[in-house]
């Protein structure tokens, strides 16, 4: 289902609160709501904002409330990969907005599962061009984590185990990760320093990588293995090389949320042999009950 965009569910949560406050029945909301914006609430949509169990909003979170941990460090990777950081006024109010953008609905859901996790509510929609967004309002987490990134800041929530480690890399690979058919995995950023760091924390890990090296300088077309298109690069990309010997270390310690990543990894791990292939992408299966909380209604 066709998801509103944020701020508009923020005004029609405003306006459904305001006029619960006046006494009006759920049936009348949702008619005043239809003339004056032309959008058709459900009796659900009402009973799950007045009563607390969903808002746009999601809950204010300080600076204080954020702890490492797995599904922060997980946050934080795929802002820096496929993520973006909105900060902007419109009508005297600043707003902070999260949004993560991508064609699998298992990263999507992974992503949105996180942000529950650290109190920010979340809803999967899906755009006319099949790919799927996550997006939600947080100046905590937009504060923290806006661009230029400082990674410095970032370390005690990256670093702080070897399990954030990991997932912050699983979260980045989704994003910027790619693998061929041979099972080669090539992890590719515009910022060499981004990239310089994941080889660190790669190599942190006794997984063999190389790089940075250059793909393809500003201004020049270059064939992006990972969309399987020609582009011109608007600036100087990047890419790091996991050797042979390592992948699979890289596929027991990090591995990829994305099941077509995996699958494609184990396969070539595994050409002839199914069975652990399937008992680990078994567990990449989300249950149908945990998919349904984060649909967008």
């Amino acid at each position: 289902m066709k998801l509103r965009p944020l701020e508009l569910r923020m005004k029609l949560y405003d306006e459904v609160y305001s006029l619960r406050r006046l006494g009006l029945s759920y049936s009348q909301i949702i008619k005043i709501i239809q003339e004056k914006y032309n959008e058709r609430l459900t009796f659900s949509h009402i009973s799950y904002w007045i009563r607390g169990i969903y808002n746009p909003y999601g809950r204010v979170i300080t600076l204080d409330d954020i702890k490492p941990s797995k599904e922060l460090a997980f946050i934080i990777g795929s802002i820096i990969g496929d993520g973006n950081i909105f900060i902007y006024a419109k009508e005297k109010k600043h707003y902070y907005r999260i949004c993560l953008i991508c064609k699998d609905f298992d990263y999507a859901l992974e992503f949105a599962r996180c942000l529950e996790y650290i109190g920010v509510n979340s809803r999967i929609g899906k755009r006319r061009n099949g790919c799927y967004i996550v997006e939600e309002y947080s100046r905590t987490l937009c504060e923290l984590l806006k661009k230029p990134l400082d990674i410095e800041k970032l370390r005690q929530y990256i670093e702080y185990s070897v399990e954030t480690i990991t997932s912050f890399l699983r979260a980045f690979c989704d994003s910027e990760g790619y693998v061929d058919r041979r099972g080669n995995i090539y992890v590719y950023n515009t910022d060499i320093k981004i990239l310089n760091y994941i080889k660190e924390l790669l190599l942190r890990l006794k997984i063999d990588v190389t790089g940075p090296h250059l793909l393809a300088k500003k201004g020049i077309p270059f064939y992006d293995r990972k969309r399987g298109k020609t582009y011109y690069a608007k600036k100087d990309e990047y890419y790091l090389y996991i050797r042979v010997n390592s992948r699979g270390r890289f596929a027991e310690l990090i591995g990829f949320t994305i099941r077509r990543k995996m699958e494609r990894l184990m396969k070539a791990l595994n050409p002839h042999h199914s069975s652990p292939l399937l008992s680990i992408l078994k567990c990449l299966t989300p249950r149908s009950e945990i998919v349904s909380r984060y649909i967008a209604a």
